[in-house]
This record gives structure tokens, sequence and C-alpha cells, in this order.
């Protein structure tokens, strides 16, 4: 899967050829939807529909721009793509965690989360735009990982959001798109927020609504924030 999202971003960098990469991508989409119950088929649907509409938007205001873009300036392998990528990263980490959690070093995994973040920070402040806005960034980052309860929960949320920006920082350099302000805890906490709302409709298809006054209370900042955010009112 990572070897076929590279192969995409480099792809297009070099021809912005927007059918073949629509083409490899829709195919690993239909794998995943055939091997996948309805929480892991809810995340391709949500994921492409809204992280495109997401893309259409952000391309609108300036928040990003590509190389070309058939509709709005962003390329259609971008509908599976936001799809496939979401789905890899849940995946990826929800099969680790079965197959490694019983071992006495899964607990090192805490650790990990602690100094990878301690990375990126001085990484997002120092060679990126964190600094720009670092108060506001903070705070929307807090407000998404309030939405997760549990131990369990915050460790795949950092890491969905940690394997799906990998793919962000890696196009970026690339060249394949670019952010104008690019933040990494801030595209982290977008990508929070987007695991939530998958989480979310899945629960709520099986009749299960059970959110705290603590988590309600940062969805619905965050929700604000990012209509505000998709009608170009304020900064992505």
């Amino acid at each position: 899967m990572l070897f076929v999202i590279f192969s995409v971003l480099v792809y297009y960098r070099v021809t912005v050829d927007e059918v073949i990469p629509t083409i490899a991508l829709s195919l690993l989409w239909v794998l995943f939807w055939k091997n996948s119950e309805q929480k892991g088929r809810i995340f391709l649907i949500i994921a492409s529909v809204f992280g495109y509409v997401h893309e259409l938007l952000g391309v609108r205001y300036g928040y990003f721009t590509y190389l070309g873009g058939f509709v709005g300036g962003s390329p259609i392998w971008l509908i599976p793509g936001y799809g496939t990528i979401f789905w890899s990263s849940h995946k990826l980490w929800k099969n680790f965690e079965g197959k490694y959690s019983n071992n006495h070093w899964f607990g090192l995994t805490s650790y990990f989360v602690v100094l990878s973040l301690a990375v990126l920070f001085a990484i997002d402040y120092l060679v990126f735009d964190m600094s720009a806005n670092p108060v506001g960034i903070l705070i929307k980052f807090t407000l998404a990982f309030m939405l997760f309860r549990t131990l369990e929960g915050l460790r795949l949320a950092y890491f969905v959001a940690f394997f799906t920006v990998l793919t962000e920082f890696t196009g970026e350099m690339l060249g394949t798109w670019y952010h104008p302000d690019f933040s990494l805890l801030s595209l982290m906490a977008g990508y929070v927020f987007l695991l939530w709302v998958c989480l979310t409709i899945n629960d709520l298809a099986k009749g299960r609504n059970n959110r705290s006054t603590k988590e309600s209370a940062a969805a619905a900042v965050l929700t604000t924030f990012y209509i505000f955010s998709l009608l170009g009112f304020i900064s992505v």
C-alpha cells in the first residue's frame, strides 16, 4: 500500500497525469471494500467524500495547491486516494495492536507517542509553520484528542494521524502539492477529527451513542471550526 501511494505521488509529480493514479487507487479502494465490514466501508466512503470536498474547497480558498486538477484544481485520484490512505492507516495500527498487544513490550508504544510527538513538535515549530500560530494549532490539536476517552482510543487516533500525515509530508516534499502554511500538528488534528467522524457514524449505525460531555463539547467546537474553515472564513 505504501509503495502504491508513493508511486502515485512520484508518477503524478513527473507526468501530472490523473488517469493512471485514479485507476490504481480505485482498484485498491474496491479491493479494500470487498474485504471490509461495515466500519471499514464507512471509512472508505466518508474519508473519500469528506476528503475530496475538503480538497476542492481548500484549493478554492488557497489553503493548498496541486500541480493540476481536472475538477476545481484537485486531481480526481484524491477521491479513491483519501479512502485508501485513511483505511490503510487505521488497518495498519489495528492489525499491529491485535497481533502484539499482549506482548510485554507493547506498553513501550506509549513512550514512542511521547517521544515522536516531541520530535514532531520541534520540527513543526522550527522547520515548518507552526510558529505562525502555535496557540491556535495546539488548541485544535488538544481538542481533537479530547474526542477519545480511553488509552486505546488515544493510541489509535495518534497512530492513524501519524501514518496519514506522513503522506502529506511526502507529497509536500516531492512537490505534488503545496501548503502556504504547512503544520504537521494541524494536519494531524484534522485527521483525528476525521477518524472520530468515521467512528461516530459507525456507532450511530449500530445504535450506539454514548458520548461524554467533554467529547461532545470538543466535537462541537471542532465542527464549528472546520465548517468556518471550509467556508473560507478562517485559515484551515
